[in-house]
């Protein structure tokens, strides 16, 4: 099948027909696909155990039993994530429905345009290197990799605790409060907890409880009767029922309030839940895991979480620490979802510069992990190449800094060139000075220049004032006495140039 990209877009056409088969293969040949072929049901599924193509497009009627119906059923038996579309010229409900059922990803007509083929293999295509990605990621996970906990990524001494602490405890019942920053991955050790835990098999539940009034929230963790309020036509059951021999993930526990924690408490403890306006308990077997962005014994003082409760959740605590704090992941975590995202755009993604990556690694990620997540998905998506450089950073990551120096080019002759990079510093240093002191006196104060000058390099360098609508022109401050300094470090001469 030749190399990995060869192999990505590998497709098994099947069709006994041979002038439509040799139609297709021309047309995929074209948009760049490389073809296997069989004209019989028995070929096409010896071939595609062999070859393992990423799509398999099979006619929909063929003599005999060839059919598709019966391509696709022994397809996904050799591969049950196997991605097959099915196609004819006799389409009919029933088909489809039975095609859909069986596990196709798509039934379509005969070809009437390209893009009526096209279209959906291309959604196909997309589809599979996707679970590709998912496969390669989970014989990851069941190798004794260190650095991998479910989807979390992290090979910093404190990361490599963290997984090691994690996959112990998940051996056990405990309950776990997991502490850390917005976005730092409390939901993912979580579900990782519970993927290395016994209760695998069975329900992961995540609840936003900070997402709820706490009138619904209690119908929604307890569930409720029929007739229980207004508009409970009939009985529910609760997250914790649907958790049963799972596990029930509590986000954001502290933003339950006490009343509703005091029940949260009695489930813990008695292992029973009552629905609203019923007076029948339900026995639940559910493991616990709690979380929140603030540390817990701050809560217990501050009268936001229960004290009893706090030792019933908290058996075990992981903290994780904020990215900020293990920058030395920032490359690893940076390829993870490089791997996860590449195909999200129009060009596939392969690398990323080393100056972007340690212009990632500089910045503070006041997100998290999710901000990281979220760049990157973004500069997949936005991409215009195969490698991201400096420039395809977002603009709130790097919003001045990664625009120093672009414009001096090799041709440049030293005072050119030094005239470019002083304009841009001059620009730069003037901006952030407007931004961060609001006023021109206090620009001027700082840069130790009069405000003349401020002036004259906003007009040059066409810097927008007032940089903020809330802006003024410093009032009151026109008739403070101003000290008229000198430039001696040459600013205001503009272009940069040194005398003769």
């Amino acid at each position: 099948m030749g190399d990995k990209k060869a192999s990505d877009r590998t497709i098994l056409v099947i069709d006994d027909d041979r002038s439509e088969l040799d139609s297709l293969v021309r047309l995929l040949k074209k948009s760049q696909y490389s073809c296997l072929t069989a004209m019989n049901a028995e070929d096409g599924i010896r071939l595609y155990a062999r070859e393992r193509p990423m799509i398999v497009l099979s006619d929909m009627r063929m003599p005999a039993n060839d059919d598709g119906i019966r391509v696709l059923e022994e397809v996904r038996r050799i591969d049950p994530e196997a991605v097959v579309i099915l196609y004819t010229g006799y389409g009919s409900i029933p088909n489809v429905v039975e095609a859909f059922k069986k596990g196709a990803f798509d039934y379509i007509q005969k070809v009437q345009t390209h893009i009526d083929i096209l279209q959906p293999i291309e959604r196909a295509l997309k589809f599979a290197r996707m679970q590709h990605e998912n496969a390669y990621l989970r014989s990851r996970l069941d190798l004794t990799d260190n650095s991998l906990f479910y989807g979390a990524v992290g090979s910093t001494p404190v990361m490599l605790e963290l997984f090691e602490k994690a996959r112990r405890i998940a051996l056990t019942n405990a309950s776990v409060m997991i502490v850390g920053e917005t976005g730092s991955g409390k939901d993912v050790i979580a579900r990782g907890i519970h993927y290395h835990s016994q209760r695998r098999d069975e329900s992961f539940v995540p609840v936003a409880v900070g997402a709820l009034p706490d009138n619904l929230l209690e119908g929604e963790l307890f569930g409720h009767v029929k007739g229980a309020f207004t508009g409970a036509t009939i009985d529910k059951a609760g997250l914790f029922e649907a958790a049963d021999k799972g596990t029930i993930f509590l986000d954001e526990i502290s933003e339950v309030s006490f009343d509703l924690q005091h029940k949260l408490l009695r489930v813990l403890q008695d292992h029973k839940v009552r629905r609203l306006g019923s007076l029948k308990e339900r026995e639940v077997d559910v493991r616990v895991i709690s979380a929140t962005n603030q540390e817990p014994d701050y809560l217990v003082r501050e009268k936001r979480l229960r004290e009893d409760l706090f030792y019933r959740l908290q058996v075990i605590r992981l903290s994780i620490p904020p990215l900020r704090e293990r920058r030395e992941d920032i490359p690893l975590l940076v390829y993870h979802f490089l791997r996860q995202y590449r195909h999200y755009g129009p060009i596939e993604v392969e690398k990323i510069s080393s100056d972007a990556l340690l212009a990632m690694q500089q910045y503070n990620w006041p997100g998290n992990v999710r901000q990281l997540q979220h760049a990157i998905e973004h500069m997949v998506t936005m991409a215009q190449k195969s490698d991201l450089e400096l420039d395809d950073l977002p603009e709130d990551i790097l919003p001045r800094q990664k625009k120093m120096f672009v414009q001096v080019t090799e041709d440049m002759d030293f005072k050119q060139a030094k005239a470019v990079i002083i304009a841009q510093w001059e620009k730069q240093y003037i901006e952030t000075l407007l931004d961060k002191y609001k006023t021109i006196a206090k620009v001027a104060k700082v840069a130790g220049l009069n405000r003349k000058t401020i002036y004259r390099l906003i007009e040059h360098h066409k810097i927008k004032w007032p940089r903020h609508s809330a802006a003024a022109a410093d009032p009151g401050e026109e008739e403070e006495e101003e000290e008229e300094l000198l430039d001696e470090e040459g600013l205001d001469d503009l272009t940069g140039e040194e005398e003769e």
